[in-house]
């Protein structure tokens, strides 16, 4: 993890329009940022659909991070691609190096994950292919980024997560999208020593926070809140941003943080 360089996840939700999209990206240019990374979940709109705005908008590089049902059916893709499992188990693997193996794509290639397992197979699979390999982690750790790329040689490492300039109201959001990554993988809970927070968290319901902007069951999170801030986000004030930052290199400044203006309004100040 040798480059130092920020880039900016931007998803789009029905709840914001083309125009807020549009300006949302184009601060980002403004501010220096130079590729944008658009998500895939069920509750936003196609990932394709921002990289569209990023094309008209800007003259910025885009990334999209999707589920193998959601690009293997496209014609050949003018992005960089970071390919996610969508789910948990053998087959949600299998899916993710199957696609890997038949990606039409012109941009770069990563797969996107927490476990080791599907960083090995996937390091293997990008190697049989002929192709570098590249990775995007969910973690904000450097101690957790490391574990998961199993001391192999990728060609990149773009580690993502939960980011927010505190204080902001848009806390809640950040609280789910860490709720989120400290449950992706049962295995990393126990190596770290989070496993008996991981059981009380996995009990809630994230999918309906989501979609409720709020966080429920607000005694367990309050219970743990300092814990996934910590651990699962680059958040806190200026400073503490900047040294987490300053930690990892290469970083992907994740949901919500595109979402607050006031983040977005300081975004300048954390492009290396």
């Amino acid at each position: 993890m040798s480059a130092r360089h920020v880039e900016l996840n931007v998803n789009w939700s029905p709840r914001f329009s083309e125009e807020y999209v549009a300006e949302t990206v184009q601060m980002a240019e403004r501010a220096g940022i130079e590729r944008i990374w658009a998500g895939e979940l069920d509750l936003f709109l196609s990932p394709f659909e921002v990289a569209r705005v990023v094309e008209e908008y800007t003259s910025l590089e885009c990334g999209v991070i999707v589920t193998p049902k959601s690009v293997l059916t496209k014609p050949r893709i003018r992005y960089d691609v970071c390919v996610i499992p969508g789910g948990r188990g053998r087959e949600y693997v299998e899916g993710v190096l199957k696609c890997i193996r038949k990606l039409d794509v012109e941009g770069r290639v990563y797969v996107g994950c927490s476990g080791r397992v599907m960083a090995k197979r996937a390091f293997e699979t990008f190697r049989d292919s002929g192709m570098e390999p590249r990775i995007m982690p969910n973690y904000v750790r450097r101690e957790f980024v490391e574990w998961v790329c199993c001391d192999l040689c990728w060609e990149e490492v773009l580690p993502i997560g939960p980011s927010l300039l505190l204080p902001s109201p848009m806390r809640d959001e950040l609280l789910i999208a860490a709720i989120l990554v400290m449950t992706s993988n049962e295995r990393f809970a126990r190596e770290f020593g989070f496993y008996e927070v991981y059981r009380e968290i996995s009990s809630l319901d994230v999918r309906e926070m989501i979609a409720k902007s709020r966080l429920l069951g607000c005694e367990i999170v309050k219970k743990h809140e300092r814990l996934l801030l910590e651990n699962f986000t680059v958040s806190g004030r200026m400073d503490e941003v900047l040294e987490k930052l300053k930690e990892l290199g290469n970083f992907v400044l994740g949901d919500p943080f595109f979402r607050d203006p006031r983040s977005m309004g300081e975004l300048e100040r954390l492009v290396f």
